[in-house]
């Protein structure tokens, strides 16, 4: 018996609109998930935490390598999600490291907060280069009025602050709308059935659920760090 099942709702807003949050699940049941994901036609999400002091917590290398290994046609997207204020060496080289990974497995887009756009413009640019899109992480505390002027393949609407567990703010989706209009637009961020079908209605081409979607999944628990 399977360890993990995907609700169907996803099934109402067409192929590929649903993503499935693998970090929403228990690491053993992560692969399993993302073939689950693959074979019900909604994308594979993962999302690379660097937290305090450059610990990596989230989806890891490992597991996304076996991920592609065990779902080869998977459309999979990774979101790099920085907490905490250093830029020292070895985090920029994790965020590297991410955006080579993002390369390696084939994702279809990768998405960055505006600090990772300028840190690491040339690598992203190679990224880019070699079929990987460019998607910008739009924080709550940002409108992103400006995004039409910027060199990107999306955006993606948080309606919670990244890297924390919090319930949606449906404020933000304003932003959709608006957004949606010029660019490809994903939401994330306490996104469920009702959320998902009203982002989609107003012209979102992309959400993403964690524990809403993934029926006996367990959420892992994420710490809120300040830094």
């Amino acid at each position: 018996m399977t360890g993990v099942m995907i609700e169907p709702w996803h099934r109402d807003l067409g192929d590929y609109v649903v993503g499935g949050s693998v970090y929403a699940v228990q690491p053993k049941l992560r692969i399993e998930a993302a073939a689950q994901l693959a074979a019900a036609n909604c994308r594979v999400h993962a999302d690379i935490i660097l937290g305090l002091n450059d610990r990596h917590r989230g989806v890891t290398y490992d597991e996304l390598a076996a991920i592609r290994q065990a779902a080869p046609t998977a459309r999979i997207d990774l979101h790099l999600i920085v907490t905490g204020q250093s830029v020292g060496e070895a985090r920029l080289a994790e965020e590297r490291r991410a955006i080579s990974t993002a390369v390696q497995i084939g994702a279809e887009f990768i998405t960055v907060s505006r600090q990772a756009l300028t840190l690491h413009a040339s690598e992203l640019a190679a990224a880019r280069a070699a079929g990987t899109k460019l998607w910008l992480e739009l924080p709550p505390d940002q409108p992103g009025t400006d995004t039409t002027v910027m060199d990107l393949d999306g955006v993606l609407v948080m309606l919670i602050q990244p890297g924390t567990k919090q319930s949606a703010d449906l404020v933000h989706l304003a932003k959709v709308e608006r957004l949606a209009k010029s660019l490809p637009v994903g939401v994330d961020g306490g996104v469920t059935r009702t959320i998902a079908a009203q982002s989609r209605h107003i012209g979102a081409h992309y959400t993403i659920s964690g524990r809403d979607l993934f029926t006996s999944a367990k959420p892992t628990p994420v710490d809120i760090e300040k830094g």
